[in-house]
């Protein structure tokens, strides 16, 4: 929020006053550098000969700009008034950061580009991620996610470590779980879209669709060995539009899917901690074995999930053992 300091006003609290600069920020409830900055865009002469200061322009704007310390880091570092450092940057006409440029505090890399990756990604926060600013202006996304599995944590902290800072809270809250948070910058916006289908630029893509995939798997996927001893891959989610998308396509692709179920779920509670659905929940299932292999060949490349891999193996040594037993006739059941 601007704030307003008429110029005659701060003109008579510091010349015919004798009030200092924090004093004058107490009154209109701001910070000391933003009655400096009015005083300097007024051209009220500062009381004392600060100029005196030693502080050299390309020493000061490559603390300020280069390394992106902030006016109380430097201050810290060189042992200078902060007044005297935001009084330097106006003389030179170093420009100030923004807002949000400046509570950025940890480094910060670029999303590379890569589609693959991008869809990848668009799939697991579909599945289980919160996207958001902090603020409008933010030039930080804010990525967070809460689960009892340790290794969802570890993955999601993989996903974005070499692109920002990733805090983990120590300890599970009294539900069992454990709570992450990842800032990015402004180069992870795609995340930002509120989707409820894929986009078409990844549903018109095979590589795309199935990296897609990939991450929405790693999110809400289960591969396992049913209690017939048959190994099967199910999806499930709320979001029945998104589900009817993946498994048309994947039936396009030649892999045969049971239908759609709707699970009555709504207002039910489930687990220990009695969570209650807000929404029916609807899956589809994979039981075919020549269509599992078929499915674990086309997207076990793209999966980063290590339980998800793991159980992939499983299921193609449960695959194979019953071959083995059973023989190799009827592979489609």
């Amino acid at each position: 929020m601007l704030i307003s300091i008429p110029k005659k006003k701060l003109s008579y609290l510091y010349k015919n006053k004798k009030l200092t600069t924090y004093e004058i920020a107490d009154i209109y409830n701001c910070c000391q550098a933003t009655v400096w900055k009015r005083l300097y865009q007024f051209s009220i002469k500062a009381r004392f000969p600060w100029n005196a200061v030693y502080l050299p322009k390309r020493r000061l704007e490559n603390l300020y700009r280069r390394d992106k310390l902030s006016t109380w880091k430097i201050e810290e570092k060189l042992k200078i008034p902060r007044s005297t450092i935001h009084r330097k940057l106006l003389e030179y006409g170093i420009k100030r950061r923004n807002r949000a440029a400046s509570h950025v505090i940890y480094p910060r890399n670029n999303f590379d580009g890569n589609q693959t990756e991008k869809a990848y990604l668009i799939g697991f926060a579909m599945g289980d991620l919160r996207v958001r600013k902090v603020y409008p202006n933010s030039e930080t996304i804010l990525i967070d996610c809460s689960s009892s599995k340790i290794e969802q944590i570890n993955l999601i902290a993989r996903l974005f470590k070499p692109y920002g800072r990733v805090w983990i809270k120590k300890q599970p809250n009294r539900k069992g779980y454990i709570q992450i948070e990842c800032s990015v910058n402004s180069s992870f916006i795609f995340l930002l879209q509120k989707r409820i289908l894929m986009d078409q630029w990844i549903f018109e893509n095979k590589k795309y669709f199935i990296a897609f995939l990939a991450g929405f798997t790693d999110a809400e996927g289960c591969i396992s060995i049913s209690k017939l001893n048959q190994a099967f891959y199910s999806l499930g989610n709320y979001n029945f539009r998104l589900l009817r998308q993946i498994h048309n396509k994947l039936i396009k692709l030649g892999i045969h899917c049971s239908k759609l179920i709707e699970g009555k779920t709504k207002g039910r509670k489930f687990g220990k901690n009695k969570y209650a659905h807000n929404q029916n929940y609807w899956h589809f299932s994979i039981y075919r074995k020549t269509s599992l292999l078929k499915f674990f060949d086309l997207i076990g490349r793209y999966l980063r999930h290590l339980d998800k891999i793991r159980a992939i193996k499983k299921a193609k040594q449960n695959i194979k053992l019953r071959n083995e037993k059973y023989g190799y006739i009827n592979m489609d059941l």
